[in-house]
């Protein structure tokens, strides 16, 4: 079997890797703590691409060939974690937020909340706004449109109680 036509089976397996990858990222959490499937399969996409053109072009020996290619991908994946995995891995974190953040924030009411059921709150935040499922701490049933005061999340449940009017007229005096 010719070098090349590894070099293209190599290509062909790593971009259906990539795309079995895409597909099945969030089966196993955690993998990309572990190894970075991204990154690996982009180099072995790298070496082979240029492997196939060197071998294709060049009149150097395979062996040869496979240490430039490998060298050349090492130096454009460790350019690709240095520039693109690590800024974006720490964009996201910084643009989400943790439900913890959002107790003892003011929210809205836009689905009615009964005293015994779900209803939903609306949170203004720094990224946009956030709608919680929610459920009364204590008091009476809140209509759409109450301003409230979130106490506590759990399970991804907001437990509310109404804003005091006396909080307001507290905070501008």
């Amino acid at each position: 079997m010719d070098v090349s036509t590894l070099y293209l089976y190599a290509l062909a397996a790593a971009a259906c890797g990539v795309f079995v990858s895409i597909l099945f990222s969030d089966v196993i959490p955690g993998v990309d703590q572990i190894f970075h499937p991204t990154l690996i399969l982009s180099f072995v996409i790298i070496t082979s691409a240029i492997g196939f053109g060197l071998e294709q072009l060049s009149p150097f020996g395979s062996l040869l060939i496979l240490i430039i290619s490998s060298v050349i991908a090492l130096l454009v994946t460790t350019l690709m974690h240095i520039f693109l995995f690590v800024p974006m891995a720490q964009a996201e974190q910084s643009l989400g937020f943790s439900e913890q953040m959002l107790e003892g924030r003011s929210a809205t009411v836009i689905v009615p909340i009964p005293t015994e059921g779900y209803g939903e709150i609306l949170l203004d935040d720094v990224s946009g706004r956030v709608s919680k499922s929610a459920v009364l701490f204590e008091g009476p049933a809140l209509p759409q449109g109450t301003k409230v005061l979130v106490i506590e999340i759990k399970q991804g449940v907001a437990s509310v109680v109404t804003y005091p009017q006396q909080w307001k007229k507290e905070m501008f005096t």
